[in-house]
């Protein structure tokens, strides 16, 4: 279990961070990706209400719960990323010591961060070419492809910016020379 630090955190964590925008704006995402994942629930159980007490199956509600999910999934993910709501294995990371547990920390951001842009730039060339030829799903509800695939470039997006407060937040805590503070704002979850 993860204690909660009694200090206060790092600049990048707090009001005074010109980055706080992107913890303010991942919370929010969070907080969508609860709703949608609320809505996805009811359009499921509206389906089995509707086809199996009133034998009236929908054409929609499989459909739009499934694209409901992957914005849960996608657009969730710098909230979870925030909260260090994923698996993550750092047996070997805990072992060393602040400052290096640290730069570990930061390298793999980074590389995580290229390897979002990479996705991205994919995602984005997939979104284009449905939004700019105006494709629809091939099934009977159809919806316009542009609005599904916008998802993942935009969860990307979402997700490289909170990766990228949370290399600053650890910078700054290596240029004060307080390791142990990012620590600290890590096992916190960003708070």
């Amino acid at each position: 279990m993860n204690p909660r630090p009694e200090e206060s955190p790092s600049p990048a964590a707090t009001k005074r961070s010109p980055l706080r925008w992107i913890s303010v704006l991942t919370d929010g995402t969070g907080y969508l990706s609860a709703i949608a994942l609320i809505v996805a629930t009811g359009a499921v159980l509206h389906g089995v209400i509707m086809r199996y007490f009133f034998k009236a199956p929908t054409l929609w509600q499989t459909e739009a719960a499934t694209y409901l999910l992957i914005l849960v999934a996608f657009i969730g993910s710098a909230y979870g990323l925030k909260h260090r709501a994923h698996v993550g294995v750092d047996l070997f990371v805990e072992l060393l010591e602040p400052r290096k547990r640290l730069i570990a920390r930061v390298t793999t951001a980074v590389l995580s961060v290229a390897v979002i842009a990479i996705v991205a730039v994919t995602a984005t060339s997939m979104w284009w070419h449905a939004a700019a030829n105006g494709h629809h799903a091939t099934t009977s509800w159809g919806p316009p492809l542009g609005v599904v695939y916008a998802i993942l470039p935009l969860g990307m997006l979402l997700l490289a910016l909170e990766y990228v407060r949370q290399i600053v937040d650890a910078i700054d805590c290596l240029r004060r020379g307080e390791p142990e503070a990012a620590e600290l704002v890590r096992r916190s979850a960003g708070h």
